[in-house]
């Protein structure tokens, strides 16, 4: 049986907006996708993004939409979504099959399934299901809190 998912890593254009940062084009936030970055936020999953772009313009974006704290690793390049899943996947401590990776484009989700058959792999068009699915209908906030990457929670500012 597999472990529930414990991060969801997003590609961003077309997916969490509407539009392509690096083209320039609008980037409109997608209600459908909104709505389940905060459900599944709600149930202790953790975010990671994986995209494709400039770091520069991207992070810009997530911070005027507001959503920026929502996420825990972030991966911005020109490189293989794959090897961005690895990444984020060491930074937070989880294994590979902890993972599910979402994105609008078929050619990366079938990138990353043959490179990491064990994330589960969504299509943009179908976030609003996500919440609904058995992987992600578990509540990770009970209980103990996962041990943070570093091995210490954040020290609030004095």
């Amino acid at each position: 049986m597999r472990p529930p998912v414990r991060c969801l890593v997003w590609e961003l254009d077309e997916t969490l907006w509407e539009g392509v940062v690096h083209d320039e084009t609008g980037t409109t936030l997608r209600p459908p996708a909104l709505r389940t970055l905060t459900t599944l936020s709600e149930r202790g999953v953790l975010h990671a993004v994986a995209a494709r772009g400039d770091r520069a313009r991207t992070m810009r974006t997530l911070y005027r939409h507001g959503v920026y704290e929502m996420f825990s690793a972030v991966e911005v390049g020109w490189g293989r979504k794959s090897a961005s899943l690895v990444r984020i996947a060491g930074t937070l401590g989880l294994g590979l099959d902890a993972l599910a990776f979402l994105d609008a484009e078929p050619v990366e989700r079938a990138e990353v399934a043959r490179a990491l058959p064990m994330v589960r792999c969504y299509a943009a068009r179908n976030v609003d299901m996500l919440p609904l699915l058995p992987d992600f209908r578990h509540d990770l906030t009970s209980g103990r809190a996962p041990t943070p990457p570093l091995g210490f929670a954040r020290v609030p500012a004095l």
